[in-house]
């Protein structure tokens, strides 16, 4: 066994380079695991082995023998000194971090010449057999070397098989999301010190603390254990700082100033030859973010805080447009600002070691803001910005947006034997997502025909909030080889929304081509005959809401057994429950799953810590985001009605004169959604399985050297019950939760569709199942084809590093296919888990199969640092990806017959005016979009001033300025029989080069 010194900075730079597989014992803490060999051949000694925090004092001991592998469960994150003693004499001693997820090995060799062995240095290239599934861990520190954004996503995003999602999800300059593993941006989960911080709506996005606040982060993209649950995406798991012995104060100054912002992209219709399309020429953004923090000792190696305050100013401007994406150019300029107390950050860590076998944590944090945006007339093809688009109402226009979260939570660790340990949390997160417009005067006006008018106001109005509170409780228990762990795990995610449009309507004004059709709910609606193109505009109130929840309950057990002193196997079980309710208080769904199997092994081949090959297969299931229980479940009445019109407000732009296109508002109308509230057997098919992902990794592993170590992975996911709401003929006017290409059946509420007429029983419309009403449908007679959603991918990745450098170099080949992406839908930018157009009618879904909108075919990502000196560091994040595949989606089908095609959706036909022949073209089949690349690169520049630690930093993203297109208009026809001037236009770029200066002062 080689002893050698590395100095203590370098472990944590080691963890940032663990590209393979790490393995927590909980969402909080970490293990330091090991085996004594003895000073005697053949002879069984016994040994007194302990572990002390270096930071807390915090310390335990336990008994070992002579080639008995031992084991510390549920350390908090930290430096530890492990000193193994006999007969009270000291024989060996090292100093380990424990880091989230990785096993700190502390292995010793008694037949050495004793030796203290201390991390110092560099990183131990040393490969850790003790885990097997795959991800990324990272420590503030190094994360402070590297020229990355300050948030979850950007962490995320140097994993191997993540890549960035789509930016349409999200306004302004600012947003960002992954896709782990070829999953929707959905299908992710996040944590912060154990309790989930999760978008519960929608499961886009995670609530966030400053990077000040951080301690370390964990990436898990695939072959996590059994305690983790609810995700078919990835982990992103992240501890903060605590106090210690020692008192300590920061602050922190970040400017991102739009003056040293490059200028954005433009992009235009009719193949880049007409007008702008997109215009972010004029867009702005500034933000200064100051950080003050304290930590300490309150009674000494009893009882520590750490507080930290971020108060933020931040100016974003950017140009918008009302209506749909597809079809409405930039004609809004939006300016948002927030600063002081409306945008103020608190979070605060209390841990109180009641003795060394008990400890009570508090953890809280607040990042609420409250935005003011005002919303102006912007000429795209000039760049020029108006007046406030209220003014000709008299009336200032914009909102009042309020965001963020307010959490709160308590965790205990009791380590009742040398064997037991038990950890619980119990905590809550309230979210907010209020937006309150400043004038009500002004309906919603979306020009699709190309009139030149826009609103003078819009919008809705409504409460919109989240609470989330979450129970968990675990076990770890050694027994001999085995490490048993399980558990119990419960969350009651309650909501709060309502809706209505502002001034009572949301008119869109439309063109209907020569010979085009607008679908209706028992087939064509309307069907333009009168030879030339058409001009109608429609009005949607989607309006009601109230209180709705979704109680989420899973039971875990999982067994790691070094069944050989070169093998280990995980065997693991767990079982979720989900249930929801609407705003009636009665149960919209319960799914019980099955037990999902969670299997891996890890092998040494040569027993020499430096090889490793690995593998894992499991079963991940999504939970019901509740925004489908809003949309399903909250008295939400959603209708469409169609008129011609006779002239246009010139204060509001409202139409005039208008006349229901057949005549009368109920044949000229489309419902998508009644205000009655289905209980669970209308709304949920007797057979319906839960959403759920298999996977397979298998993977090697070993260290070239002491200061390479190479990594190759192959990974397969398969969802292999795809859970959707089906909303056609059969169903209607409700959705039916079911398995697509399967058996399906459920009961009616007054409504029987027979295949070509629908009986209404009046009397019996009332939410509730009809007396023996449970009827069984086909595959066949539903019509919807199988869902399929393949991921393949071969990862590799090199990790090298030497007192002076550290790098990361990863590259990643993959293919994603099938006929639907997941829980949402980038393609169109439907963030509607679970519950998007895919699959509600069969007509939707001819032509879907293929390249998904996540599919990167090729990815390459190289990240690290360089010190030129001890106080003179240098950055680089790089990425080069190929592009995603672009589809030519359109409004026509080849058949109206209600039974195939509904109301609404995208389809993969459209009507040649011309010809007046269908033009069917796949998904995918059109391009794909340009490959990107993008350099990020940092200054550190460390020095001490009057006796204060001071860090200056210049961080420049997207260094060369390279703005490729990284999603475009794929809406080949904006109505039937009309062709989208905007069609391939860009939507989105590659962010303009920008830059962040930064100051530091640690004391």
């Amino acid at each position: 066994m080689n002893l050698f010194k590395r100095t203590l900075l370098a472990a944590s730079i080691g963890l940032s380079m663990v590209g393979g597989q790490v393995h927590a014992t909980g969402n909080s803490s970490s293990n330091i695991v090991g085996v004594i060999e003895s000073s005697e051949q053949n002879a069984v000694e016994e040994y007194l082995i302990t572990v002390n925090n270096l930071s807390t004092g915090l310390t335990r001991s336990i008994e070992s023998s002579s080639g008995e592998n031992f084991r510390f469960a549920k350390l908090p994150i930290g430096m530890y000194q492990v000193v193994v003693t006999q007969d009270g004499e000291k024989v060996g001693e090292r100093t380990v971090r424990v880091s989230l997820g990785v096993n700190a090995n502390a292995n010793f060799d008694l037949g050495e010449v004793y030796e203290e062995v201390i991390v110092e240095g560099k990183l131990l290239t040393s490969v850790d057999t003790y885990t097997m599934d795959s991800g990324l861990v990272m420590g503030e520190a190094e994360l402070d070397a590297l020229p990355i954004a300050r948030n979850l996503t950007a962490v995320s995003l140097l994993a191997p098989g993540v890549i960035a999602g789509d930016t349409g999800f999200g306004t302004g300059n600012s947003f960002g999301a992954a896709s782990f593993g070829g999953a929707s941006i959905a299908e992710n989960s996040c944590y912060i010190n154990g309790l989930e911080v999760t978008n519960t709506r929608q499961g886009i996005g995670c609530s966030t603390v400053p990077f000040e606040f951080y301690q370390e982060f964990q990436v898990k993209t695939g072959g996590y254990s059994a305690e983790f649950g609810r995700t078919t995406g990835g982990v992103v798991n992240a501890v903060t700082k605590s106090g210690s012995n020692s008192w300590e104060f920061g602050s922190t100054v970040y400017w991102e100033p739009n003056f040293l912002r490059s200028e954005g992209s433009i992009s235009k219709g009719n193949n880049g030859t007409g007008d702008v399309f997109r215009n972010e020429s004029q867009n702005e953004f500034d933000e200064v973010s100051y950080t003050f923090s304290a930590s300490g000792p309150i009674i000494k190696d009893k009882l520590f805080f750490y507080g930290l305050i971020n108060p933020r100013d931040k100016t974003d401007k950017f140009a918008y447009r009302s209506g749909t994406d597809q079809a409405n150019v930039d004609t809004q300029f939006r300016e948002r600002e927030s600063s002081g107390a409306d945008n103020l950050f608190w979070g605060a860590k209390i841990d109180w070691d009641i003795n060394d076998s008990h400890r009570i944590s508090y953890f809280g944090f607040s990042d609420r803001n409250e935005t003011e945006e005002l919303i102006y007339d912007f000429d795209a093809n000039t760049g020029v910005i108006g007046q406030n688009i209220g003014a000709s109402a008299g009336v200032t226009t914009g909102n009042t947006r309020i965001r963020g979260s307010e959490a709160h939570s308590f965790n205990y660790t009791g380590y009742i034997t040398d064997d037991l340990s038990i950890s619980a949390m119990a905590g809550e997160i309230e979210t907010e997502y209020t937006t309150e417009p400043l004038a009500l005067e002004c309906p919603a006006i979306a020009d699709e025909a190309g009139l030149g008018v826009s609103t003078c106001g819009g919008g809705t109005i409504g409460s919109n909030f989240d609470e989330n509170r979450q129970y968990r409780l675990d076990v770890s228990y050694s027994l001999g080889d085995h490490g048993l762990k399980a558990g119990v795990d419960i969350q009651e995610r309650s909501s709060t929304r309502t809706t209505a449009p502002v001034a009572g309507h949301s008119w869109t004004y439309e063109t209907v081509g020569i010979g085009g059709v607008v679908q209706g709910d028992e087939g064509a609606l309307f069907t333009n005959e009168t030879g030339e193109p058409l001009q109608v505009v429609s009005d949607r109130i989607f309006e009601g809401g109230g209180g709705f929840k979704s109680d989420l309950t899973a039971f875990y057990i999982e067994d790691q057994w070094q069944i050989l002193d070169d093998l280990m196997i995980s065997v693991g079980l767990r079982k979720d429950i989900y249930e929801g309710e609407g705003t009636t208080g009665k149960q919209l769904f319960e799914f019980d799953t099955d037990i999902a199997p969670r299997l891996g092994f890890s092998w040494d081949p040569f027993s020499d810590g430096e090889t490793k090959i690995y593998g894992t297969w499991g079963r991940y299931y999504l939970p019901i985001a509740n925004n489908t229980i809003y949309r399903a479940a909250s008295g939400v009445s959603d209708s469409t009605t169609y008129y011609t019109y006779s002239g246009i407000d010139t204060v509001t732009n409202a139409p005039t004169g208008i006349t229901p296109i057949n005549g009368d508002v109920p044949s000229s109308s489309v419902v998508s959604s009644v205000p009655v509230i289905p209980e669970k057997d209308i709304f949920q098919a007797q057979e319906a399985e839960p959403f759920a992902r298999d996977e397979y990794i298998l993977g090697f592993e070993t260290a070239i050297n002491e200061d390479m170590r190479v990594g190759v992975r192959g990974v397969y996911r398969e969802v292999v019950s795809a859970l959707d709401d089906y909303c056609g003929r059969y169903a209607w006017p409700y959705c039916v939760l079911v398995n697509p290409g399967e058996d399906m059946s459920w009961y009616a509420d007054g409504y029987y569709w027979d295949g070509s007429a629908l009986d209404v029983k009046g009397d019996l419309v009332d939410g509730k199942p009809d007396p023996n009403s449970l009827r069984e449908f086909s595959a066949d007679t539903i019509g919807l084809p199988e869902a399929k959603n393949i991921y393949r991918a071969i990862q590799a990745d090199l990790t090298y590093s030497t007192d002076q450098m550290t790098w990361k170099f990863i590259y990643t080949w993959s293919r994603s296919t099938g006929n639907f992406e997941g829980a949402v839908k980038s393609d169109i930018d439907q963030a509607d888990a679970g519950v998007t157009q895919d699959f509600d009618f069969p007509a939707l879904m001819d032509g879907a199969e293929g390249y998904q909108p996540n599919d990167r075919r090729h990815v390459f990502k190289v990240f690290g640092s360089y010190d030129f000196t001890e106080d003179f560091s240098f950055g680089l994040n790089a990425t080069l990806a190929s592009g995603r595949p672009i589809s030519a989606f359109g409004h026509s089908y080849p058949s109206s017959d209600p039974n195939i095609y509904g109301s609404y959706g995208d389809t993969f036909y459209h009507l040649d005016p011309e010809t007046g022949e269908y033009v069917y073209i796949p998904r995918g089949e059109v391009g794909r979009t340009p490959w990107t690349f993008n350099v990020d690169a940092s200054l550190r520049y460390r020095f001490l001033l009057n006796g204060v630690d001071m860090t200056a930093s210049l961080d420049v993203y997207n260094l060369f300025d390279n703005q490729e297109a990284t999603s475009v208009n794929e809406h080949y026809e904006l109505n039937s029989a009309e062709v989208n001037d905007w069609y391939g236009a860009a939507y989105d770029w590659t962010a303009p080069r920008a830059a962040r200066l930064g100051i530091t002062a640690v004391f």
